[in-house]
């Protein structure tokens, strides 16, 4: 397929689909309600998961009822630091912020810990390994603040923020595609054009890399309805997480039903959610409405949610105002 260098949407960015701070804030609430849909089942096999009781919330072990996990952790991480640096990021700065914050998230995976590990003991900002969802599962604010039209800086900073914990191509690759689905969803486009262009992204990357197709073949599968999780449910490497993802949003209508489908897939259930859920709601400007199971969950704070959704939409404006114009 084309470069996603070069690609340029059909419809100008002037013409329509400008997102406001309340479609920020809808993404957010929605990627938080996912994970707390999908806490209680993670690791379930689609046999074990109960549709049932998907919206009661279970508890999960000695987790409150209604818990969310380090991703909803991670993604406020990442969304307050693109927030407090003006998209100025430094790969140190934001593992020391990282480090800080691990001890009070809950269910953190083992290349997480271990870069965090690695940047307290060496100073080592690069991980050089790692294709777990960790990296992808804290995309989303990259493409909220960043304008479909300017991928190159959107590409660079998810790439950054990725390798300083997760090194593997297929995870960063992984990572940039959440990243270009969610700047195209929040800009209103169709969810096909949404899947069509991660999967542009996916490619250029590919190509940029030199890879192999066959490791991000799952992507191209699940888009097309020609993939199913296999086993114990979807692993939690990136691309079968962001292939349930896509596998998912290809048949998506309401944001809740996607989500409880996520689930229902087992495996990686809370991530999976969350991801599409944050594409999904962030076509809203109020997603309350949508999710019946929301006041259940244990929500950020409201005033960080408004100041975080604030605060990437503001970072939105500047990269608009420095675009080519003809390029907004």
């Amino acid at each position: 397929m084309g470069s996603g260098e070069s690609f340029v949407p059909d419809r100008p960015y002037r013409d329509g689909g400008i997102p406001s701070p309340q479609n920020i804030r809808a993404g957010i609430l929605a990627y938080a309600a996912g994970d707390a849909l999908g806490v209680p089942w993670e690791g379930k096999t689609p046999q074990e998961v109960r549709w049932e009781a998907l919206e009661e919330l279970p508890a999960r072990g000695n987790w409150p009822r209604g818990s969310t996990s380090d991703d909803t952790d991670q993604l406020m991480l990442v969304s307050r630091y693109l927030v407090d640096t003006k998209g100025q990021v430094d790969e140190r700065d934001f593992l020391t912020r990282l480090a800080n914050k691990l001890p009070t998230m809950r269910g953190v995976g083992p290349i997480t810990r271990a870069a965090v590990r690695r940047f307290t003991e060496s100073g080592e900002t690069h991980a050089t390994e790692g294709g777990s969802i960790g990296a992808a599962m804290r995309a989303l604010p990259f493409g909220w603040a960043i304008p479909v039209a300017a991928a190159t800086q959107r590409r660079e900073l998810t790439v950054r923020l990725s390798r300083v914990t997760h090194g593997a191509p297929e995870a960063i690759i992984s990572a940039c595609v959440v990243a270009t689905m969610a700047a195209w969803a929040i800009e209103q486009y169709p969810v096909p054009a949404v899947i069509a262009a991660g999967l542009r992204e996916a490619d250029y990357l590919a190509a940029l890399h030199a890879m192999p197709t066959g490791p991000l073949s799952p992507l191209r599968h699940a888009a097309s309805g020609a993939w199913t999780p296999q086993g114990a449910g979807t692993p939690t490497d990136a691309v079968a997480t962001v292939a349930s993802v896509l596998y998912i949003l290809r048949e998506a209508s309401e944001p809740a039903k996607a989500m409880k489908r996520a689930v229902a897939l087992g495996g990686d259930t809370d991530t999976a959610a969350a991801i599409v859920g944050g594409i999904l709601g962030c076509q809203f400007e109020n997603i309350e409405s949508e999710l019946p199971w929301l006041s259940s969950v244990a929500l950020p704070h409201a005033d960080i949610v408004e100041s975080t959704a604030s605060g990437l939409y503001e970072l939105r404006q500047e990269f608009i105002a420095i675009m080519p114009a003809a390029r907004r």
